[in-house]
């Protein structure tokens, strides 16, 4: 009897310790890696642009994603990219020099994104780290749906840093309203926070009165951190609209960047519309017209962009697109065959 009394005092708790480590083991967690490879072949009509024809690398992604619980996630992105160029160099008299440099590879990797998400509610969500700007890249670039075949019409012309480092706080109602308000660095994905030390606020709104229908503004704010008179506050105004039909959306957003690169009286404004129309299971068509505008205190200049062309997926989640493109700038015709691979 006594030894049944001492077995059983050892084995009763293995059975609520194993029992314990279950439900440990059990509880609900998400983890995975991911990648995304964008790479094409360009030709084209323009004789005097060269290289006539090349292959290109436009995107290499690998990130990794951790879901804690249903309030706490983690996200890493690190993007291959080209990161450095240099045009000219001068001395001290403004007189160009010749020089000699090893630039390096074209393609490096740099942190795209590192997010800590805390929900703290139902209502707001807080977000810290590097983080991708709202401006275009969280819902026009998912909107718009061909980012391998080229990114969408503000991150093309630059009218805004695709990420930076800072915080955010998030007000979501009934998935139809969501108000984001952000302080970043201002310096983008590649600087550390300037001398200055000055940010920029932005405020992005978005607002789906039906599940086919979303409007969009966003605007933001950052002071120059120079006193000169060539110098001002930066500021920018974006406005956005999309629908989206079963087998067809069409999207247009507008854009003003007052004082760009903080240089008074340089102002950046233009349009961009584009749609895609799934015509088959496998095949879709695609068209955007982008117009660019660029206002000095001297003059004012404009450039368009256009693409339009077909996508065929063979299989999932492979995607092929041939595309002609037209960049009014310079006169230059191109022919595109793109590639995109998501995993």
């Amino acid at each position: 009897m006594r030894r049944l009394s001492f077995i059983g005092l050892i084995i009763f708790p293995i059975i609520l310790f194993a029992q314990n480590t279950s439900q440990i083991v059990e509880k609900p967690k998400e983890s995975y890696a991911f990648g995304q490879i964008y790479t094409d072949f360009h030709y084209t009509l323009n004789d005097n642009y060269q290289p006539k024809a090349a292959f290109d690398f436009n995107q290499g992604i690998i990130g990794f994603r951790h879901q804690f619980d249903d309030k706490l996630s983690a996200i890493i992105i690190y993007d291959v990219t080209r990161t450095t160029n240099f045009y000219s160099i001068s001395d001290s008299a403004g007189n160009p020099m010749n020089y000699n440099y090893f630039e390096g590879s074209k393609y490096t990797a740099y942190l795209k994104m590192a997010e800590i998400k805390w929900k703290m509610s139902e209502l707001f969500t807080f977000r810290v780290g590097q983080l991708l700007n709202t401006q275009y890249l969280t819902f026009q670039d998912k909107f718009w749906g061909y980012r391998y075949v080229d990114v969408t019409y503000q991150e093309k012309f630059r009218l805004g840093m695709p990420a930076d480092f800072g915080a955010q706080l998030d007000y979501t109602w009934k998935n139809k309203l969501v108000n984001q308000f952000s302080v970043v660095n201002g310096e983008g994905p590649f600087r550390h926070q300037d001398m200055n030390g000055k940010f920029i606020f932005s405020n992005n709104i978005q607002y789906s009165p039906t599940e086919k229908l979303t409007l969009k503004l966003y605007i933001d704010y950052g002071p120059t951190g120079d006193t000169g008179a060539a110098f001002a506050d930066k500021s920018v105004i974006s406005g956005f609209a999309g629908y989206k039909f079963d087998h067809f959306r069409i999207g247009g957003e507008y854009t003003y960047v007052f004082n760009y690169g903080y240089q008074n009286g340089t102002d950046y404004y233009g349009f961009s519309i584009y749609t895609g129309v799934i015509l088959t299971e496998k095949f879709q068509a695609m068209g955007r017209w982008d117009h660019l505008d660029l206002k000095t205190n001297e003059s004012t200049a404009g450039t368009n962009y256009y693409i339009i062309g077909f996508q065929y997926e063979p299989v999932k989640p492979f995607t092929t697109a041939l595309t002609f493109r037209y960049f009014s700038e310079g006169d230059i015709p191109f022919i595109y065959a793109s590639f995109g691979l998501k995993f």
